[in-house]
């Protein structure tokens, strides 16, 4: 029993001391961020063309997301004092669709975002959509941060 306690103790105290560390991280919102690292040199190296040659997904602020056949175009980002959470109203589309979509974003590492799609999580829980990421939550994205772009270069 005073083992049990102990384990539950001491995982007690790590809680805060992770969420401590994961409020150190901020959104370099003046970069773009991709769902496959591969990108961030696509798009250096070949601007709008990488959407042609890779299938991911680039999120810029306050822009939205873009891919070769979908895009959310963001129309407010709302951030909170004390917080590293950002809020996100948005419009999507994607061949013959049109819908409202809100956004959870925060930070998952020091490189990498998580964007959590209200759409996209009811999608998935009512299996319509089958989960596309690695983290458990219904609706999240991965997406990592691109340091060699603050925007993507049209040629």
């Amino acid at each position: 029993m005073a083992k049990v306690i102990g384990v539950t103790l001491a995982a007690m105290l790590a809680l805060p001391l992770t969420a401590a560390a994961q409020e150190d991280l901020r959104i370099d919102q003046s970069k773009i961020y991709v769902t496959d690292p591969a990108a961030c040199d696509m798009l250096e190296k070949k601007g709008i063309e990488a959407f042609m040659d890779l299938d991911f997904l680039a999120l810029g602020f306050p822009k939205g997301i873009q891919s070769m056949e979908f895009q959310c175009n963001f129309f407010d980002v709302k951030s909170r004092e004390g917080s590293t959470h950002l809020f996100v109203d948005a419009v999507c589309e994607a061949p013959g669709e049109l819908y409202p979509d809100t956004m959870a974003i925060a930070p998952y590492s020091e490189t990498q975002i998580q964007l959590v799609s209200s759409y996209d999580a009811a999608m998935t829980l009512a299996g319509i959509f089958e989960p596309t990421s690695a983290v458990a939550t219904p609706g999240a994205t991965l997406y990592t941060r691109c340091d060699n772009l603050s925007e993507i270069t049209v040629d």
